[in-house]
């Protein structure tokens, strides 16, 4: 059985989660920080629209290189939009 959330707890465990990876074969840390950075600013404005209760792992892969950073916004909404943690 797990303890009961302190009382300034309780908001933070409802929110969802995010979290990023990127492998080495993706490219240099610079490529990779950069993917990264990208999709943690496009989930943040999301934030608003992101039902609660959900831990959700993006892993971008290659193609995610070339492409431009609104076509990566309309991706990574429609993933988001398929999995059911965005509302409609």
């Amino acid at each position: 059985m797990q303890p009961l959330p302190a009382e300034g707890q309780i908001n933070n465990a409802l929110q969802s989660r995010f979290a990023i990876v990127v492998n080495r074969s993706y490219g240099n840390a610079v490529e990779r920080n950069r993917i990264k950075r990208q999709i943690r600013s496009i989930v943040a404005t999301l934030m608003p629209q992101i039902r609660q209760g959900f831990a959700v792992i993006i892993f971008p892969d290659t193609t995610c290189k070339a492409m431009e950073y609104n076509h990566l916004v309309v991706s990574v909404k429609n993933v988001l939009r398929k999995s059911g943690v965005l509302r409609q």
